[in-house]
């Protein structure tokens, strides 16, 4: 089965989101390089001081999470439409996933600016909370698990189609 016009176009904002997911891992290693140095450098050796909220950890993170958030994206994007699903699976899937992505991309950049780093909506071990607790962790905690519920169906949908797929053609 060929992939319908609407999961062609949309496997192509798809891949749009994924590239602009990378744009932002990208310049969250430049927020992190400027937290590694204290500040900017505009020439050899005269850095204009900066300082950032946060941790090295946390912003080398917001540098690599969101670039393997869209390049999970873009390889849903590619792959999703070779497996032979319904339009409504595909488009609800891939939607999910994108929006999941995004979520994570905030996640990483809004659990600098917070005590706890984002893994609670209050107060934990790790520190306070304030606003950017909910900002890192609120998207995401409504996201992944309906991200993972539909990756488990489409995986499992994938597998048993295959191994149709390949039983008929012995």
């Amino acid at each position: 089965m060929e992939p319908s016009p609407k999961q062609i176009a949309s496997r192509r904002v798809w891949i749009g989101h994924g590239i602009l997911m990378i744009v932002s891992g990208l310049i969250g290693g430049f927020l992190a390089s400027f937290f590694i140095v204290g500040g900017v450098e505009i020439w050899p050796g005269h850095i204009i001081e900066l300082s950032f909220p946060g941790t090295e950890k946390g912003w080398l993170a917001a540098h690599t999470g969101p670039i393997m958030n869209g390049l999970m994206v873009i390889l849903l994007a590619i792959g999703i439409t070779y497996l032979d699903r319904a339009d409504a699976d595909v488009l609800w899937t891939g939607w999910v996933v994108t929006a999941s992505g995004w979520a994570n991309v905030g996640f990483y950049f809004f659990a600098n600016f917070t005590p706890n780093r984002g893994t609670s909506f209050g107060a934990n071990r790790i520190g306070g909370a304030n606003i950017f607790s909910t900002l890192a962790l609120g998207p995401p905690a409504v996201t992944n698990p309906v991200a993972v519920w539909s990756l488990s169906r489409l995986g499992y949908a994938a597998i048993v189609n295959g191994k149709k797929r390949k039983q008929s053609q012995e």
